[in-house]
């Protein structure tokens, strides 16, 4: 019942570190994510079966991103992956 008093609801924290403490190779997006997850699976905060990382593809191995800082005006890049 939520409106029970001795429910407590513990504050959510985001599984990943600060923005300001990320470890981050230019250039290198795929080992970004290998840092991200390895930080995640080192401090045991969330179970690691609840946690994904998804890597997106196609036949050509290109994909458009936008909001890239090397990015046209307000393109997108396309990446070749």
């Amino acid at each position: 019942d939520p409106s029970d008093a001795s429910v407590t609801t513990l504050p959510y924290k985001p599984p990943s570190p600060p923005w300001d403490t990320c470890v981050y190779n230019s250039c290198y997006c795929e080992e970004n994510i290998w840092k991200l997850c390895e930080y995640i699976k080192s401090h045991d905060q969330y179970p690691l079966k609840e946690c994904y990382a998804a890597f997106i593809f196609n036949e050509r191995k290109m994909i458009p991103i936008w909001k890239q800082q090397a990015r046209p005006g307000d393109g997108s890049v396309i990446w070749e992956i």
